[in-house]
């Protein structure tokens, strides 16, 4: 397996890792000093990444099936195009539980150094994703 093809299967192994529930492999996957940057809101690091992860985003939306459209890896960097098939079947950002099955979709870019995610960039479709639970 070539240098890019790893640094592919770390990326997507957190987000595997989040759709499995597996924390400690996600708190493995990404370093220390990692920071994620979404959808135009401030900077968060690791721990406040995981606690959202876990604490908002899976306690809100349950059997979730990411397909990753496409996976570019170019020096440290690994671009990411997904959709995210899942139940709303919790709160979200105040909404309750509709039990509708909707499509998230995004694109994130994660950097991997020494077989670690450094960083995330992240867009979302957001307003798409509230359309489909209120619609």
């Amino acid at each position: 397996m070539s240098i890019l093809e790893e640094k592919k299967e770390i990326a997507l192994g957190v987000s595997k890792a989040i759709m499995n529930g597996e924390w400690e492999k996600v708190d493995e996957l990404l370093d220390d000093r990692f920071t994620y940057v979404g959808d135009g809101a401030p900077p968060i690091n690791k721990e406040q990444y995981i606690g959202f992860m876990r604490g908002v985003l899976c306690t809100a939306m349950s059997d979730m099936d990411m397909d990753f459209l496409r996976v570019i890896a170019e020096d440290d960097l690994v671009a990411i195009d997904y959709t995210n098939k899942m139940t709303h079947s919790g709160e979200f950002y105040g909404i309750p539980a509709t039990g509708k099955r909707v499509v998230g979709t995004g694109q994130f870019i994660r950097e991997v150094k020494n077989g670690k995610v450094t960083a995330e960039w992240q867009t979302t479709n957001a307003i798409g994703l509230i359309g489909q639970i209120k619609g």
